[in-house]
């Protein structure tokens, strides 16, 4: 459908088939028929193919990228990882530095990790060695023979042995005996020395910018070249650049050469100023501006998401930089691809995470514990495991811790997609049973207490999530 070609922008190719009747819906809807795999790898991919916008409020992470270049460049390898939520900029603090003047005259290798990359070892360093050797998906086994013979040749230093480890791993049938005979413990060992020294080797020839996207993906073979690779740059001309979400752990805090970029949503200003360049200067469009700041909170990709829809639903009319409202301040639906995105981080969670963050985001987006601890139908420490482990990957932060304490959902949408991943019989049970417990451990201070109003659903973006709060009346309703 039209809805999930959004989704799917870039990544596939498809053919229109038309307007389709479909049982249950009044109308047809138009239907589009897959035929091929899309040149677009990765969101940011789509976005720069729509033309990106401008690059706001990360000046000083910008600022110790250029210096642990220029260090790097001096024979001073770096490690810099840059940490944050989906959407805060990750990637594309990475394409401003990949496209910046300063790696004029570096070799640049990029590769990156998917969701369900863990299962297929080595998958982002196949990806960084396609690159490397100018391979191609349409390139048959002798092709790709040739190209990694013809490279490593150039490399007149090249360590001995590097071509069965670089064909086995680019599944190319080698015909080496000694590779044959090796164990997989020795293929193992032999694959990550082979990579590792052979991007050292690299780097004696031209200063080499490694990037490596979304650790939390990867594989533990990758993990343990990554580990091999940090060791050995110290004195070697190249930068490793990582990214990844907060859940991923890794073992290099304490090297010099190590240093890590935690990206925040933007601050109010700089979320103005990237609202400015998406929108324009209309004075009309302040208030508009107010709401998607207090409701995505500074995230620039759902900020350019929330902007998006508005255009695509009408409304706001004109062109990139000069918008007007078509009309009052609309309501404006939850994104898909933002939607997406977080349904996507949520479902990976475990299950008894998955269901306690539900049961949350029925209270609200602010959630006492002592609420939340009497219908969460869990053991105690259960229950605090639990809540440990949303707090780590934050979707969950604690918010206060009198007179009761609480906790808040990260983001207002995040709650909403929470929310909305309920069944309606289970959310309305849900709602049901928080206003018996209510009525029951607050009996003394009622009147305190948030109730459970029609406006707790969040299913729009300008509609604020329902919370406990002093000022709010008790009632049933879900």
């Amino acid at each position: 459908t039209a809805d999930t070609l959004r989704l799917a922008e870039g990544y596939i190719e498809v053919k229109p088939l038309g307007p389709v009747p479909v049982k249950g819906l009044e109308q047809p809807i138009d239907v589009y028929e897959m035929i091929g795999a899309g040149p677009i790898r990765s969101r940011l991919h789509a976005a720069a193919v729509r033309g990106l916008t401008r690059f706001v409020g990360r000046e000083s992470e910008f600022e110790v990228l250029r210096q642990a270049l220029a260090r790097t460049a001096a024979g001073h390898g770096q490690v810099i990882a840059i940490v944050g939520e989906p959407g805060v900029g990750k990637s594309r603090l990475v394409w401003e530095v990949t496209h910046s003047h300063r790696v004029h005259g570096w070799l640049v290798l990029r590769s990156s990790s998917i969701s369900y990359g863990k299962v297929t070892s080595y998958l982002p360093i196949v990806d960084l060695l396609k690159g490397y050797f100018g391979i191609e998906d349409r390139d048959g086994p002798p092709t790709v023979r040739e190209k990694l013979t013809g490279k490593l040749l150039t490399l007149d230093r090249a360590p001995e042995g590097h071509l069965p480890a670089l064909l086995s791993l680019l599944d190319v049938p080698t015909e080496d005996l000694q590779w044959s005979t090796l164990d997989p413990p020795q293929r193992r060992r032999r694959t990550l020395d082979t990579v590792r020294r052979l991007l050292l080797r690299e780097s004696e020839v031209q200063p080499l910018l490694v990037v490596v996207e979304d650790l939390q993906w990867i594989d533990s073979e990758t993990q343990a070249l990554l580990d091999e690779l940090v060791e050995s740059l110290a004195a070697a001309r190249l930068l490793l650049l990582v990214n990844y979400r907060q859940e991923y752990q890794h073992a290099w805090g304490n090297r010099a050469y190590y240093a890590q970029l935690r990206l925040e949503p933007l601050p109010a200003e700089g979320a103005e100023r990237l609202l400015a360049a998406l929108l324009g200067s209309n004075a009309g469009l302040e208030p508009l501006t107010r709401v998607l700041i207090a409701q995505t909170e500074g995230n620039p990709f759902f900020l350019e998401e929330c902007v998006r829809t508005l255009v695509e639903t009408r409304a706001l009319t004109g062109e990139r930089g000069a918008y007007q409202l078509a009309r009052p301040l609309p309501v404006i639906q939850v994104p898909a691809t933002v939607q997406a995105v977080i349904a996507a981080r949520i479902d990976r969670l475990g299950a008894a995470d998955k269901a306690l963050l539900q049961t949350a985001s029925v209270v609200g987006k602010d959630v006492p514990l002592g609420l939340l601890q009497a219908i969460a139908e869990l053991a105690e420490d259960e229950l605090y495991a639990a809540i440990g482990r949303l707090q780590a990957a934050e979707f969950l932060y604690e918010a206060g811790i009198f007179p009761d304490i609480e906790y808040t959902f990260k983001h207002a949408l995040t709650h909403d997609v929470a929310y909305g991943s309920l069944l309606q019989d289970r959310r309305r049970a849900l709602h049901v049973r928080i206003v018996e417990t209510i009525e029951r451990i607050y009996a003394d201070r009622l009147a305190e207490h948030v109730g459970h109003r029609s406006s707790l659903r969040p299913s729009k973006c300008s509609a604020p999530a329902g919370r406990m709060g002093k000022d709010r009346r008790v009632s049933p309703r879900g």
